[in-house]
Parts: structure tokens; C-alpha cells; sequence
């Protein structure tokens, strides 16, 4: 049973959620970025933290550590790992 409603949003996840990137939903310059930064398919990757009023979250991916607003992360679906 593995489909796409299964899968959540990077801004839905916890500082400590590992994950593997299932689709970028954005479109233009921000889909070009975050495809540049590492956010492509089967990637995996871990939320480190947030901010104190939770934007912007921080995510390690591809050896780097990368700070996303929400509004950003909510445009990467994403499958959460063990």
C-alpha cells in the first residue's frame, strides 16, 4: 500500500525525522534550486531543527545543511525512513 497519499511534506516532519524525497512539487526558479541543492528523488535526508517560531526548519541533504522556510518545505513531498 504505498501511494501518494502516504507521503507528507517536509514541513510537516520534526526536528529528528529522517526521510527520503518522493517529489518536488514546485515549479520555476524554486523547483531549479532545490533540485540544485539535492532535493531529487529517493534522496535521503534528516530535519535538524527549527527556529523558534518554526520557520525556518534546517535539513541536512547531500552532506549539507540547508535552511528552508515552510512555505518552501511545503512543496517537497517526502516519505519518512526509520
Amino acid at each position: 500500500m504505498n501511494n501518494e497519499y502516504d507521503h507528507k511534506t517536509l514541513a510537516d516532519l520534526k526536528p529528528g525525522e529522517k526521510f527520503k524525497v518522493k517529489k518536488v512539487l514546485a515549479k520555476g526558479e524554486i523547483r531549479r534550486r532545490l533540485v540544485d541543492i539535492g532535493f531529487i528523488k529517493e534522496e535521503p535526508g534528516v530535519v535538524l531543527r527549527e527556529a523558534l517560531f518554526r520557520d525556518p526548519i534546517e535539513i541536512e541533504i547531500k552532506n549539507s545543511k540547508v535552511s528552508l522556510l515552510r512555505s518552501e518545505a511545503e512543496l517537497i513531498k517526502v516519505k519518512v525512513i526509520n
